[in-house]
């Protein structure tokens, strides 16, 4: 009576034979190693559906083909099971749910399949991940580095006004006497508020910066001293001349070029 109830036994259960069929063997073989699906499938790369449908010898529910003998390989391998006898069980199994073996597999899912011969490691992609990130955070912090840079000469470009100066105030300026050679140029440059401002003197690479009203600076060019600002930060800037104070000229547009030497700055003195 047992033998004749183990002979009516489902084809699906019959593929292994009395051992039982191959998805019971392979979850038997996972079970002795105590490890669960989830493990597996992270190290195999088959997804939990398709390691399901292996353990319930539901090969229909797998993409086909070579991909199924791939991932019964996988599995095997991972569990310690004999790959030939696992991939023997399958073709059995197969054949008798009416699972074609050889087929090769054109569903959309075949980009999605990972063979499971080869693994990349995760550490790999992370350093890659990492050192692309790098590069992409490099780039933007030279191109704001640069963009920086250039902002002063691009801005200062056009030719600084020089207005006529009327009668009176020439007559006004050749009045004073031009300070003794020994005395120097020495410019101090303060401001009443943060605003942006850009400097250099006698060929120097462009500077810019915040000048803070508790952070005076001073220069001592050798011939001119370039000033670049806002026209709307024309009334935060304090400039001396050898202690002399003077006044940020009132030219048109929105920026301002205010170049100062050591023969002209007499026409800004207040």
């Amino acid at each position: 009576m047992t033998s004749k109830t183990s002979e009516q036994a489902p084809e699906g259960s019959a593929g292994g034979g009395a051992e039982g069929s191959l998805g019971e063997l392979l979850r038997r073989a996972r079970l002795e190693r105590g490890v669960n699906l989830r493990e597996v499938a992270e190290q195999t790369r088959i997804t939990m559906r398709h390691l399901e449908a292996i353990e319930a010898d539901d090969f229909k529910a797998l993409p086909g083909g070579i991909f199924n003998k791939s991932f019964i390989k996988s599995y095997a391998r991972y569990v310690g099971f004999p790959e030939a006898r696992a991939l023997e069980l399958y073709e059995r199994a197969a054949r008798a749910s009416g699972v074609h073996t050889d087929e090769v597999a054109t569903t959309p899912q075949r980009s999605r399949v990972y063979m499971g011969e080869s693994s990349r490691s995760p550490l790999l992609t992370f350093s890659l991940s990492a050192l692309i990130i790098v590069v992409l955070v490099s780039a933007v912090y030279l191109g704001l580095r640069v963009w920086n840079n250039n902002k002063g000469p691009l801005a200062s470009a056009p030719a600084t006004p020089t207005p006529a100066a009327p009668p009176a105030q020439q007559q006004t300026a050749a009045t004073p006497t031009p300070p003794p050679a020994a005395e120097g140029f020495k410019v101090q440059v303060r401001s009443t508020r943060p605003f942006w401002l850009t400097t250099w003197a006698d060929g120097e690479k462009k500077r810019g910066r915040f000048l803070k009203p508790d952070a005076p600076e001073e220069f001592e060019p050798a011939s001119a001293l370039n000033l670049f600002f806002d026209k709307s930060s024309a009334d935060a800037i304090q400039v001396s001349v050898n202690g002399r104070q003077l006044k940020a000229p009132d030219v048109e547009g929105k920026e301002v070029l205010w170049t100062i030497t050591k023969d002209t700055y007499t026409q800004f003195a207040q």
